[in-house]
């Protein structure tokens, strides 16, 4: 597992599986409402199959640039008649053959596409596609992106790099009729009783307000976008999981680190071997060049050896070269 990790596993941190899960969570109504469901980047199916609980749609679509992963969800959400596609959803034949089984399972699609724009190196094609379909189709979408300026840190797998200003403007591409949210990070803490039964609770817990960043920009367009849910998540933390989680994290940083400074000792090593190489040929070109004085023959590599190789006549005499 790396350290950016872009696929939910079982083995992510819980806060991590639970970001991703309010994401499918606010959408269930809408996916469950009795229309298609297409999900564009679904990776492992986990954070939709957790949102959803006992319940799926009829009908769905599920689609990742990784056919495995297709696979997967579909096997983790128990949809064996859905239809799965595989491939570049900035490619437009990709997203004629997805509007093609969209189309077959009817109009009024419900397409979440979370997490997806930022590895995309264009994502106007894709754009288009969604505002199309949502005009034509009466399809509904529900989008994310992350926002880098909560993160700090570049990510290598993303493409492009999202902050308020470039949702806004991504907004501005969108139908005037739209939804818009921020998602923001909880922390917590819980009571059990002595003997740890299981308990539930309703928490109370007040967010937004100035000094709320938002972790994800969320946006819903189409005829639906009003019905999209609000709320929050929490989920009690499995220690276990999330100390062997942070430990494979550290493990390989270390062994990242280990590659790269072996691949420095090797680059150093070569370096040094390609000067020794470099010294040694030019004390056997050197004697060789002494040689060749002393046999009265040309100097190899001159212009005048090459030539007499080649059987050509000898091209003038320049300066003589001087006796060593």
């Amino acid at each position: 597992m790396s350290d950016w990790q872009e696929r939910i596993t079982h083995e992510t941190a819980p806060a991590i599986r639970a970001e991703h899960e309010l994401r499918y969570r606010i959408s269930a109504p809408l996916i469950l409402a009795g229309g298609p469901w297409v999900d564009l980047g679904c990776g492992n199916g986990l954070a939709a199959a957790a949102a959803l609980g006992d319940a799926r749609p009829a009908r769905a679509v599920l689609v990742d640039l990784d056919e495995r992963a297709v696979a997967r969800a579909a096997g983790e959400l128990g949809l064996p008649e859905a239809s799965l596609l595989a491939g570049d959803l900035t490619d437009g034949r990709v997203l004629e053959r997805i509007a093609g089984a969209v189309h077959a399972l009817g109009d009024g699609a419900v397409v979440t596409c979370f997490e997806v724009v930022e590895h995309l190196s264009t994502f106007l094609p894709l754009l288009q596609w969604s505002v199309a379909l949502a005009r034509e189709h009466a399809a509904t979408f529900v989008i994310s992106v992350p926002n880098d300026a909560f993160w700090s840190i570049q990510n290598p797998h993303h493409l492009t790099a999202w902050s308020e200003g470039s949702f806004q403007e991504l907004c501005g591409l969108l139908p005037a009729e739209r939804t818009l949210m921020r998602q923001v990070a909880l922390t917590g803490s819980a009571l059990v009783g002595w003997d740890a039964a299981p308990a539930s609770y309703e928490p109370t817990v007040e967010v937004g307000g100035d000094a709320a960043v938002a972790t994800h920009f969320i946006a819903a367009f189409g005829p639906r976008h009003g019905e999209v849910w609000h709320g929050a998540l929490a989920v009690q933390t499995d220690q276990l999981e999330q100390r062997r989680w942070e430990r494979q994290r550290e493990n390989n940083v270390v062994l990242a680190q280990a590659a790269l400074e072996a691949e420095e000792r090797t680059v150093i090593e070569q370096r040094e071997q390609l000067r020794e190489n470099t010294a040694t040929f030019d004390e056997w070109r050197a004697y060789i060049h002494e040689l060749e004085r002393e046999l009265g023959r040309p100097l190899s590599g001159s212009a005048e050896a090459m030539a007499a190789e080649a059987g050509a006549p000898a091209p003038p005499a320049g300066p003589s070269e001087p006796q060593a």
